[in-house]
């Protein structure tokens, strides 16, 4: 393979891998916590600048449920749209 076909190949290999790794981490939020946790370590061991370490430890702590995009923040209440 010449140059040009093997940066395809790593370009589409690392668009599929953070697909799989977004979804993955919506799908199942713990293993999407665990993800950034270890990030943040990573970062840590690398000397990473502290703001970058901070967004990972913010991401990999649990957020409250419910509020909008879940369907049980207004159980019992009649949130549904006035006609």
């Amino acid at each position: 393979m010449h140059a040009p076909q093997w940066l395809q190949v790593v370009v589409a290999a690392t668009l599929v891998a953070a697909c799989a790794a977004y979804w993955l981490g919506r799908l199942f939020p713990r293993l999407g916590q665990k993800g950034w946790l270890a990030t943040a370590g990573l970062l840590r061991r690398l000397h990473a600048p502290e703001a970058l370490v901070n967004h990972a430890q913010a991401k990999s702590r649990p957020r409250p449920k419910g509020g909008c995009g879940g369907c049980s923040g207004c159980a019992g209440k009649d949130c549904g749209p006035k006609t």
